[in-house]
C-alpha cells in the first residue's frame, strides 16, 4: 500500500489528456489523491463528464474540457484556460491516442495521417505549448506501448509512432534536464 500523503503534489497543477476512461482516468484520480490540481481533457464528452464528477465529488480541484488533442486551436484555448485558472503546469501526462487494426498495405494515406497526428504530432505540439508554462522541476509523462519495441502486424504505423514517441521522450529528457524537467515514458 502506497501512502499518498508521502508524495507532495499539493498546489501542483497536472494536465492529463485522454482522461475520460482507462489509464487517463486512473492517472487523473491518482494525481488528485496526491493533492494535485487537475486540468483534464478527453474527446468523448460523456466519459469526461463522469471523470469530472467523480473528481469534483471527492473535493478535488478540476478544470475539465471536451477536447480533441488533434485540434491545435482547441488545444491553445484549453491551455489558455489552464494558464488563466492555475498560472502554470507542473505535470503533463500525454495519454490521449488511439489506433485501429489494418495490415500496413491496406492503411490509406488518410488513415496513416490520422495515426501520426493522434499518436505523435499532437504530443509534440502539446509539449511545445506546455513547457513555457512549466517551472523548473516539472514532469512530462508520455504513454507509449509495447508496440514501440516489438513488431505488431496490423499496427505498423501505430507502432512506428509509439517508437518515435519513445525516442522523443529520451531526447527531451536530455534537452530539458538543465531545467530539471523529467521526461519519462
Amino acid at each position: 500500500h502506497y501512502d499518498p500523503s508521502s508524495v507532495l503534489l499539493t498546489e501542483r497543477v497536472a494536465i492529463v489528456t485522454g482522461a475520460g476512461q482507462g489509464l487517463g482516468k486512473a492517472t487523473a484520480i491518482l494525481l488528485a489523491r496526491f493533492g494535485a490540481r487537475l486540468a483534464v481533457a478527453d474527446r468523448v464528452g460523456e466519459t469526461l463528464a463522469a471523470t469530472e464528477k467523480e473528481l469534483a465529488g471527492a473535493g478535488h480541484s478540476v478544470l475539465a474540457r471536451h477536447l480533441d488533442v488533434r485540434d491545435r486551436d482547441a488545444v491553445a484555448k484549453f491551455l489558455a484556460d489552464v494558464a488563466s485558472e492555475y498560472g502554470r503546469v507542473d505535470v503533463l501526462v500525454n495519454n490521449a491516442g488511439g489506433t485501429f487494426f489494418s495490415p500496413f498495405l491496406d492503411v490509406t494515406e488518410k488513415g496513416e495521417h490520422t495515426l501520426m497526428l493522434e499518436n505523435f504530432v499532437q504530443v509534440t505540439s502539446l509539449i511545445r505549448s506546455v513547457v513555457p508554462l512549466m517551472p523548473d522541476g516539472g514532469a512530462i509523462v508520455n504513454l507509449t506501448s509495447i508496440e514501440a519495441h516489438q513488431a505488431a502486424p496490423g499496427f505498423a504505423v501505430y507502432g512506428a509512432m509509439k517508437a518515435a514517441l519513445a525516442h522523443l521522450t529520451r531526447t527531451l529528457a536530455l534537452e530539458l534536464a538543465s531545467r530539471r524537467i523529467r521526461v519519462n515514458a
